[in-house]
């Protein structure tokens, strides 16, 4: 299978079936034993094509007598990565991609449809100029839409919320490329010793500023050969989300819950600051999702982590007034990590914003039964919604008078006025995130 196919069908996954771009990603090039050259072309077909979406679709949208939602998802999406190596791949010749293009319509559809994506190929080809991003002055929405690759709703409440200076920066900022960024597990060695492991197999790295054991790769290696060098030493874990344990502030001894556990990110980072007396329940509702839980941490090595098959809805009238410390980092937008997952970016709907805050309510409201008196609860998100964080808080402070706001907008580094540590990618230089801590009154 060459490496178009292999793309075509990823993204097919991806769009049609909604699967996740890194796991239908890491999963293909896993099987396939990619050379390096095959694995640079076939994620910037795949990642490429996803950030352009509506850019692509823009073009699309013009060339064709059909709406987008009448093509058949084969067919759109040969049209889209054709499209996209036409005007995004200087490297790959017009008449390539079109024929290549062409050759997977054939194979994977019909002669009819090879008919079609040959005609909107050629077409895309002979009316290039035609298609160009209108000017900030003239439809600024537009413009910062298809320059940046973002829904339009969501370009207009950025504007609403920020303004036209910080939208662009946000804007730019969701447009670049993240750095690959590693948490050291100090149960088995330190930041700076894994720094010059990494060093050694020529991967160059530098230490994040407000997580104590960030480092970001300056190049990607790949997963593999990531995890033949690092080992035990380190999991995938973005600075922001690496900052929430050390909120939560793990004491030996303590009994802490993770509500929203899965993949196990912050729950081993909660179990690696606790300790081996520590004893941290990482809780899913799915089992699937358990086991993600259980890989990580059977990986890092860690002993005290237990995974916990439970609803987060209901797991305060079940474990009432049983753990030292909360942690519920709530389902959300996302709307701050959208560099991240390209595809997730297409996905989101006005809806969410204002759907989910009851959600977290609910679940932030279960979980403080399980604090025990003088129990710390803490609550994160990794969006920009102040109706999903701060405001959520507040909803809750406002019925649940027992607990007490711990201010730390001036902790870790930052120099933020509110109680709450609100992340904001235009001004903090990173991903977006809202962490909130709590403190229920009693005697421990």
């Amino acid at each position: 299978m060459n490496v178009r196919e292999l793309a075509c069908r990823s993204l097919l996954t991806i769009c049609k079936d909604d699967g996740y771009s890194n796991i239908v990603v890491s999963q293909t090039i896993q099987k396939n034993k990619l050379t390096d050259r095959d694995r640079r072309f076939y994620t910037e077909l795949v990642y490429g094509t996803l950030r352009h979406v509506n850019y692509l679709d823009w073009i699309i949208g013009q060339l064709s007598s059909r709406s987008l939602s009448r093509l058949d998802p084969l067919c759109l999406v040969i049209v889209r990565l054709g499209i996209y190596q036409i005007y995004q791949m200087d490297k790959v010749p017009e008449s390539a991609a079109c024929n290549e293009s062409v050759n997977l319509a054939t194979k994977l559809g019909n002669s009819g449809m090879a008919k079609f994506v040959n005609a909107m190929l050629r077409g895309s080809i002979r009316r290039k100029s035609e298609f160009v991003i209108p000017a900030a002055e003239d439809d600024l929405v537009r413009h910062l839409s298809l320059t940046y690759h973002q829904q339009e709703w969501l370009i207009k409440k950025w504007l609403q919320w920020y303004g036209a200076a910080d939208t662009l920066s946000l804007c730019r900022y969701f447009d670049g490329k993240p750095e690959l960024c590693l948490r050291t597990n100090t149960t088995v060695t330190t930041r700076q010793a894994l720094m010059e492991k990494l060093r050694q197999a020529d991967i160059a790295c530098h230490e994040a500023v407000h997580s104590s054991e960030g480092i970001y790769l300056e190049t990607n290696p790949g997963m593999r050969r990531l995890e033949q060098v690092v080992g035990k030493g380190a999991i995938v874990q973005d600075e922001p989300s690496q900052l929430v344990a050390h909120v939560v502030g793990p004491q030996p001894s303590d009994v802490i819950f993770d509500i929203c556990a899965a993949p196990g990110g912050k729950t081993t980072h909660l179990a690696a600051l606790g300790g081996n007396k520590a004893v941290v329940y990482g809780c899913d509702i799915y089992e699937h999702k358990i086991k993600l839980i259980e890989d990580n941490a059977r990986r890092l090595g860690l002993t005290n982590v237990r995974p916990l098959l439970q609803d987060g809805m209901t797991i305060g009238d079940i474990y009432s007034a049983s753990a030292d410390r909360v942690l519920v980092d709530a389902p959300c937008s996302g709307l701050g990590v959208l560099r991240h997952k390209l595809d997730l970016r297409w996905r989101k709907r006005p809806g969410d914003l204002r759907n989910l805050p009851q959600i977290q309510l609910r679940l932030l409201t279960s979980a403080a039964k399980c604090v025990k008196p003088g129990g710390v609860l803490v609550y994160s998100t990794c969006t920009l919604n102040d109706g999903e964080n701060g405001a959520v808080v507040d909803a809750f402070l406002k019925e649940h008078g027992d607990f007490t706001v711990v201010p730390i907008g001036s902790t870790l580094g930052f120099a933020q006025a509110g109680p709450y540590l609100q992340l904001l990618p235009q001004r903090d230089g990173l991903d977006g995130f809202f962490i909130a801590k709590m403190i229920k009154e009693g005697t421990p």
